[in-house]
C-alpha cells in the first residue's frame, strides 16, 4: 500500500500554539468579564485546542472524507445529549 504523500506539519509549532493558548486560558480568570463570559472565553479556546489535535496530531487534515465524518459523529452524539440536558441542568438548580 502506497502512503500518501503530504507535507507533515511543524509538530513544535502546533504544540507552542497549544501552551500558549493553554495559558490564554489558565490567565483568562483575571480578565475583567463576568464568569459567564469568562467560562465562554475559556470553553472556546478549549474547542480551538481540541479542533488543533485532531486535526494536526490526529492527522485528520490528511484523512479521506470518509474517516473525518466519522470522527464528526461522536461530537455531533455530544453537542445533541448536551442541549438535551440543558433544561434540567438550568431549571433544577
Amino acid at each position: 500500500m502506497a502512503e500518501s504523500q503530504h507535507a507533515h506539519p511543524n509538530y513544535v509549532l502546533i504544540w507552542a500554539w497549544l501552551l500558549v493558548l493553554l495559558f490564554v486560558s489558565v490567565f483568562a480568570v483575571y480578565l475583567p468579564f463576568s464568569q459567564t463570559l469568562t467560562v465562554t472565553f475559556i470553553f472556546i479556546v478549549a474547542a480551538v485546542k481540541a479542533w488543533m489535535v485532531a486535526v494536526y496530531f490526529m492527522h485528520l487534515k490528511f484523512e479521506e472524507s470518509l474517516v473525518r465524518y466519522i470522527a464528526v459523529i461522536p461530537v455531533v452524539l455530544f453537542l445533541i445529549m448536551l442541549v438535551s440536558l440543558i433544561p434540567d441542568i438550568v431549571y433544577n438548580k
